[in-house]
């Protein structure tokens, strides 16, 4: 299956001290998910229809080791599979040594751009 790979280098503002996720200056979790998001929305950019998005509605990471301030990471990221409304993207994130930082998948919704701003802007 095609992977698209995405590299970051974490910052002391991605910590999970700098998040407020944890006590230690190592790549927060949340940082983590962010950008395994980020990398299935950009993998799933390209099949989406004009007037179409896609959305986040689900993330299963399992976050197993730990990477410091100025490490690199790289976020791998599987062609979507789709079942006609959602697209499910397969993620794997390792470190330079080839060693598996975290996997996992995350779903995305795809929804009328148009339709779906206008019930978020629905007051009650």
């Amino acid at each position: 299956m095609p992977m698209r790979t995405f590299q970051h280098t974490v910052t002391p503002a991605d910590t999970a001290l700098a998040l407020g996720s944890g006590d230690l200056e190592v790549l927060a979790t949340p940082r983590l998910i962010t950008w395994c998001e980020s990398a299935a929305f950009e993998v799933c950019r390209p099949q989406i229809d004009e007037g179409r998005t896609t959305v986040g509605t689900f993330v299963k990471l399992e976050h197993v080791k730990g990477s410091p301030v100025g490490g690199a990471v790289t976020v791998s990221c599987a062609e979507p599979i789709s079942d006609g409304r959602r697209l499910v993207c397969f993620v794997t994130v390792t470190d330079p040594d080839g060693e598996t930082v975290a996997s996992g998948e995350v779903h995305r919704a795809v929804v009328d751009r148009e339709r779906f701003m206008s019930k978020c802007h629905r007051v009650a």
